[in-house]
C-alpha cells in the first residue's frame, strides 16, 4: 500500500517540487561542504592556523547555528504565509549565495567560505518549515509516511551525489571554478522547480510578525512543551540529525588518521553510509502501511547502538597515523578482506539511521495542530540545530582531550541506546492505549 502511494506521488503537482527541490537542495549543501572539507583535509588550506579536526566542525557549526537562531521565526513566518512563496524565496536567495560560493572557491578564500555557510544555514532554517509545514497541508494523513520516505531517501542520494561531485572533483584541475558554476547551476534548477507547487495557504495569516529571534525562540520551545505528542518525535528526529551531521564531519579525518585512506575512501564510505540511509528510508515508506510505524524507529535506535559500538571496536587499536605517511587507496582499502566487517558496519548503521527518522517526521507533521504547524514544527530545525551543534562541540572536545577519535562511535551508541529505550517503552505504552496511535 505505501509504496503505491509513494509512486503515484511523483508525478503530482503538489508533490514533486518539494521532492525536487529539497534534493537539489541537499545536492549544494553537500557538494559545497565537502568540497571545502577536502581542500583543508588533504590540500591543508586553513584559517587562522587551525588544525583540521578543529577547523571542519567549526565550519560545519557555521551552518547549523543560523537554523538554531532563526528558524523560530521562520515558524511563524510560514504560519503567516503561503508555504510555496516562502520556499521560492529560500530557493532564489540559494541563487546568489552560490554566486558568492563560487567566488569564495575561486578565490581560496576559506572564510569568505565560511561565511558563505552561516547565511546558506540561514536560508535552510527559512526552508525547512516552510516545507515541514506544506506537506500536511498538500498530502493526506496517510500519505505522510511514504511522502517522507520518498523525500529522505532522494534525499539521501542526493547527498551521496554532492559529497562525491564535492570529494573529486575540488582536486581536478579547474576544480574549484567547475564546483562553483555546478552550485550556482543547482540553486537556479532548485528554483524553478519549486515554482510549480501550487498554494500552500497560511493557517494563521492575521497572525503579528516580530524580529526579536530570541523570544521567538523561547515562545516557540515553550509552545512546544505544552504538545508533548509533537515533542517526541522532534527530539527523536534531532537524535537523528546529531548523528548524521556528527558522520559528516568525523569520516575524512577517520579515513585518514585511523584507517590510513585517502580522499577517495572518504567518498567510498560516504557512499556506503548514504546507500545505506536511504536504503533504510524507503524501506520504511514501503513497509509501514498507514500507522505512526513506531517499531521502525525503534529496530533502527538498536541498529545504531550494535553497528556503532562495534565500529569502534575494530578500529579501537589502530595508531594514529603519522603526518605525510601514505595514504591507501580507496578500492584498495575495500578489496581487503580484513575490512569487510567495518564496511559492512558502516552500511548497517546507515540502514539503521533511515529506519530511525522516517516515522517520527511524519509523526510530527500529522500531530501538529493545523494553526501552529510551521512553528511547532519550526521547533524541529531548532532541535535539529541544537543537537547537530552539540555534535559538532563534542568532536572538537574529543580533539582538545586528545581522545581518539574511535570514541566518537561510542558516544554515538551511548546516546542511541538512551533513544532506542524511550523509543521501545512509548511504542510498548501506545500499543496499549491506543489500536492505532496518532
Amino acid at each position: 500500500m505505501s509504496a503505491r502511494i509513494a509512486v503515484s506521488l511523483i508525478g503530482q503537482r503538489r508533490y514533486w517540487p518539494m521532492l525536487v527541490a529539497q534534493s537539489l537542495g541537499a545536492f549544494n549543501d553537500n557538494f559545497f561542504r565537502y568540497a571545502l572539507v577536502t581542500i583543508v583535509t588533504f590540500q591543508s588550506v586553513s584559517l587562522f592556523g587551525l588544525d583540521s579536526e578543529l577547523l571542519v566542525p567549526i565550519a560545519a557549526s557555521a551552518f547549523t547555528l543560523p537554523i538554531f537562531l532563526f528558524s523560530a521565526i521562520a515558524g511563524r513566518i510560514a504560519d503567516k504565509f503561503d508555504r510555496s512563496k516562502m520556499m521560492r524565496f529560500a530557493k532564489f536567495a540559494e541563487i546568489w549565495l552560490m554566486v558568492i560560493a563560487a567566488a569564495g572557491f575561486i578565490l581560496r578564500e576559506p572564510l569568505l567560505l565560511i561565511i558563505t555557510l552561516f547565511f546558506m544555514g540561514v536560508q535552510s532554517a527559512f526552508f525547512a518549515p516552510a516545507k515541514n509545514s506544506a506537506l500536511p497541508t498538500l498530502l493526506g494523513p496517510h500519505e505522510l509516511v511514504p511522502g517522507n520516505a520518498m523525500i529522505s531517501g532522494l534525499l539521501n542520494i542526493s547527498v551521496l551525489v554532492g559529497i562525491g561531485f564535492g570529494t573529486v572533483i575540488i582536486t581536478r584541475e579547474f576544480g574549484p571554478e567547475i564546483v562553483g558554476g555546478g552550485l550556482v547551476l543547482m540553486a537556479v534548477l532548485g528554483w524553478l522547480a519549486i515554482r510549480q507547487l501550487p498554494p500552500a495557504p497560511a493557517s494563521n495569516p492575521d497572525m503579528p510578525l516580530t524580529l526579536n529571534f530570541v523570544w521567538e525562540i523561547v515562545r516557540v520551545l515553550r509552545s512546544t512543551l505544552g504538545h508533548p505528542e509533537v515533542l517526541r518525535p522532534l527530539l527523536g528526529a534531532a537524535w537523528f540529525w546529531m548523528l548524521a551531521a556528527s558522520v559528516v564531519t568525523l569520516i575524512p579525518n577517520f579515513a585518514r588518521s585511523v584507517l590510513g585512506t585517502d580522499e577517495t575512501a572518504v567518498l567510498l564510505f560516504s557512499a556506503l553510509f548514504t546507500i545505506g540511509a536511504a536504503t533504510g528510508a524507503i524501506l520504511c515508506g514501503a513497509l509501514s502501511g498507514k500507522g505512526d510505524a513506531l517499531p521502525f524507529t525503534v529496530a533502527g535506535a538498536i541498529g545504531l547502538v550494535v553497528f556503532n559500538v562495534d565500529i569502534a571496536l575494530i578500529t579501537w587499536n589502530n595508531p594514529p597515523l603519522p603526518v605525510g605517511a601514505d595514504l591507501v587507496p580507496g578500492m584498495e582499502f575495500v578489496r581487503d578482506p580484513a575490512n569487510r566487517r567495518l564496511l559492512i558496519d558502516l552500511v548497517l548503521a546507515a540502514v539503521s539511521a533511515g529506519l530511525f527518522v522516517v516515522p517520527l517526521q511524519a509523526m510530527a507533521q500529522r500531530r501538529a495542530p493545523a494553526d501552529l504547524r510551521g512553528r511547532l514544527l519550526s521547533a524541529g530545525g531548532l532541535l535539529n540545530a541544537a543537537t547537530a551543534t552539540l555534535g559538532q562541540f563534542t568532536l572538537a572536545a574529543l580533539a582538545l582531550l586528545g581522545l581518539p577519535l574511535q570514541s566518537a562511535f561510542i558516544y554515538l551508541a551511548a546516546i542511541s541506546l538512551i533513544v532506542a529505550i524511550v523509543a521501545f517503552f512509548r511504542m510498548l505504552k501506545l500499543r496499549g492505549t491506543s489500536p492505532s496511535p496518532s
